[in-house]
């Protein structure tokens, strides 16, 4: 379970207090500037918090920032692009938690490169790739260290905006694969845009405003009530397959 207490980061994020369960797709939902990413931060010991964190019973701030890599990725939010690395390079950033390249997370960078389509990116130049072309890169390389097959310690990957840049279909394949990683034990928490794709693809959302946390459960919990008090956006809810589907009115 992930247990937080108070969990609070000045200035940022209000105190919350929530317990999820610790495996399963966790969506954040919520407009820009309402405290994802610090959450996210957070979670993953990178931003001071005040209150308190518990994942699978343990102190987040007990963990070692070596112990933790093992456990847990972050993807954040992307910046300026790195220096002039070719895109192997920048996938090999992956493993240097786990210890470099070894033969089996050499051959886990080959399946997940052929799962993200970026093997014919591997020799380019990261610099020199397109936006969605990067994030895909960012994404082998931040699944490698918590790849099951070659660490199995790992329980906890936490995506800020994993979509950003990708077209349709590298969207869709993306969350394909972490239906995977989810069903096989891994918590995986991703913040989106896409009220439709959260529906679709979590199990828990938790949908905050202004650093507050507004609404929290499981994808009924979201209705065109909550999404006006997020957005602002005046909504119709639709049934597609017995699945909720929101269209804009």
């Amino acid at each position: 379970m992930l247990s937080l207490s108070e969990f609070a980061i000045p200035g940022r994020l209000q105190p919350m207090s929530l317990t999820l369960p610790a495996e399963g797709i966790t969506a954040l939902l919520g407009p820009n500037g309402s405290g994802k990413s610090s959450l996210l931060l957070g979670l993953a010991n990178l931003l001071p918090f005040s209150g308190e964190a518990r994942f699978a019973g343990q102190d987040l701030r007990r963990w070692s920032m070596a112990a933790a890599a093992c456990q847990r990725t972050l993807l954040p939010q992307r910046g300026e692009a790195p220096l002039a690395l070719a895109c192997h390079q920048v996938i090999a950033l992956g493993a240097a938690p786990l210890g470099g390249m070894s033969p089996a997370l050499i051959r886990a960078a080959g399946e997940l490169s052929e799962r993200l389509e970026v093997t014919g990116l591997l020799a380019r130049s990261f610099g020199q790739l397109s936006g969605g072309e990067q994030q895909r890169v960012l994404l082998v390389k931040t699944l490698l260290q918590i790849w099951p097959a070659t660490n199995p310690a790992a329980r906890w990957l936490l995506l800020d905006e994993p979509l950003t840049g990708l077209d349709w279909h590298h969207q869709l394949q993306l969350l394909t694969l972490l239906e995977e990683l989810a069903a096989g034990g891994l918590a995986v928490w991703l913040s989106l845009h896409d009220v439709n794709l959260a529906v679709r693809h979590a199990q828990q959302i938790l949908c905050l405003k202004n650093g507050r946390l507004l609404g929290r459960g499981g994808v009924e919990s979201v209705d065109e009530g909550l999404i006006q008090a997020l957005y602002g956006v005046k909504t119709e809810r639709l049934l597609h397959q017995g699945r909720p589907l929101f269209v804009s009115r």
